[in-house]
């Protein structure tokens, strides 16, 4: 499969203390096949202030991960069952994060597809947040 120009939205919402926060980004970006995976790449800007960082997502049979490469570096892997700690690098500092999926939903094809995680994260040890992460790929023609 060779590489296709694809519209990718990406919706995330926490809930800190009871307060959602819904960041919703929609984006043109590529997305390709590599070997049994997929991948989606796009551009960060301004709305989900990491402007100047390219993100990855790899999407395996049973795993996501999310790579970021830029003013904000990161390796980010979801796998139902399998906790990760990974560094959170941003332009003020490097954070510690702990991953938990609950729910890791994965219906990707050639055609595109849908992406939905549900995790606990915890950044430097101050409490699991919850977290809903929704991906859409979709192919442009």
């Amino acid at each position: 499969m060779t590489k296709k120009k694809a519209i990718i939205s990406v919706k995330t919402v926490q809930d800190i203390d009871g307060e959602r926060e819904v960041i919703e980004l929609v984006t043109e970006g590529d997305f390709y096949r590599l070997g049994e995976d997929f991948i989606a790449e796009y551009d960060e800007t301004e709305i989900s202030g990491m402007e100047g960082t390219k993100t990855t997502l790899k999407i395996e049979k049973d795993k996501v991960s999310i790579i970021r490469r830029g003013t904000t570096n990161s390796d980010l892997e979801f796998k139902k069952g399998e906790t990760t700690f990974s560094l959170y690098s941003t332009p003020f500092g490097v954070l510690n994060i702990t991953i938990k999926p609950i729910l890791v939903q994965i219906n990707v094809d050639e055609n595109g597809g849908n992406v939905k995680l549900e995790y606990q994260v915890n950044t430097n040890n101050s409490g699991f947040i919850e977290n809903v992460l929704e991906l859409k790929i979709t192919p442009k023609n």
